[in-house]
């Protein structure tokens, strides 16, 4: 039987990925801050680029520490990369009910109060130690100890315990990657006071998401940054900030065309006949819908195709989407939803831009009935 990757490109539509831009986005955005140590966050499959694929290509250029969101994440990278002296992080809130697992995969988990740490040193195996990071709140509103007192008060139990072991101290920044500095001023002067107050030692801390690395490096301590979107070559702040580094693109979107013909004067093509053609003219049907992340919204976006600009047109159906065409090409021509072709390029940002939302969202919704390529 054929693997699972060729099943899925049984179907013509993929995402490419290049390995390589990756690996150049970490040294690019290292070089630029002057940091000496970056935590690579692969959350959400990679945020949609492949966790695996990417902690693989890291660790090659001698990244070693990652932050995923869940236990599962953290378990499907600790059971797929064979190397054992890499380091997780766990962003999200997790269930102290799940010490014991944390602690057989070796997972730091981000902690924001003193009762989950008092549940944790409780259930942790005799004989073992849990890696915390200490999350501290400065102003994001989730999760984490919102406090100089409750700052403090953690740090000494974790010092205190000989169960629990202090990984990182850490805050997330709500307004990085946009122009609202005043807030920003604000999470980094509660970060400094609250660590300089319960006496947390520099070498615990980061503070540098991608759009404080971007556009504050010289506002925070830059030691070690704490990153995801950059490494995969897009802007966190589009549209509203402009970089200020080139990073490589990372992620092409591609189908091949699987029907063509040609609509006459008053045919119409896709659900609810909202486009009809005032004139003869060639069409294709590409195997690609809301199904797999290219969503209904996207009537009216820019298509490539045999460098030059086409467009969807009709609604955008489940698995299958209608592009015009400037003549009749053959069937299994390739057609870039995202990426280069020729002279034309269409952005992650011009698309998330489109569908009115952020790279962040489009890259994560797209399916797994996309194979990823690496190359």
């Amino acid at each position: 039987m054929n693997k699972k990757v060729d099943i899925l490109r049984t179907r013509p539509s993929w995402i490419a990925i290049d390995s390589e831009a990756i690996q150049e986005n970490a040294r690019i955005i290292m070089q630029y801050t002057g940091a000496k140590r970056l935590i690579a966050v692969v959350k959400a499959n990679g945020y949609g680029f492949g966790a695996v694929a990417t902690v693989k290509a890291l660790y090659e250029i001698g990244v070693r520490d990652f932050a995923v969101a869940t236990i599962a994440e953290a378990a499907i990278l600790r059971q797929e990369v064979t190397y054992d002296d890499f380091q997780i992080l766990l962003l999200g809130v997790q269930d102290v009910a799940f010490v014991d697992i944390m602690v057989a995969y070796h997972l730091s988990p981000a902690v924001g109060d003193l009762s989950w740490l008092q549940q944790a040193v409780k259930l942790i195996p005799e004989g073992k130690v849990l890696e915390v990071q200490l999350a501290i709140d400065t102003g994001m509103g989730r999760m984490g100890a919102h406090s100089q007192s409750q700052v403090k008060e953690m740090y000494e139990f974790i010092q205190s315990s000989d169960k629990l072991q202090l990984m990182g101290a850490f805050t997330h920044f709500a307004t990085a990657d946009d122009n609202n500095q005043s807030y920003y001023d604000h999470q980094v002067e509660n970060f400094y006071k609250w660590v300089h107050g319960a006496n947390i030692p520099e070498k615990y801390w980061h503070l540098a998401n991608s759009g404080s690395a971007l556009w504050h490096k010289k506002e925070i301590n830059i030691h070690t940054i704490r990153v995801g979107s950059v490494l995969y070559g897009y802007n966190p702040g589009a549209p509203e900030r402009d970089m200020p580094i080139k990073l490589k693109s990372v992620l092409s979107l591609k189908s091949r065309i699987g029907f063509v013909h040609e609509l006459q004067a008053g045919e119409s093509v896709s659900y609810g006949a909202t486009y009809t053609a005032e004139r003869p003219q060639w069409v294709a049907t590409l195997p690609i819908g809301y199904a797999d992340g290219y969503l209904r919204r996207m009537t009216g976006m820019r298509v490539l195709i045999a460098g030059h600009v086409e467009h969807v047109i009709g609604r955008v159906t489940m698995d299958q989407i209608v592009i015009s065409l400037d003549k009749k090409y053959p069937v299994n021509t390739e057609v870039t939803l995202i990426g280069q072709d020729g002279d034309e390029e269409i952005t992650l940002e011009e698309f998330a831009e489109y569908a009115k939302t952020i790279p962040h969202e489009i890259s994560t919704t797209f399916s797994s009935r996309l194979p990823r390529i690496y190359n």
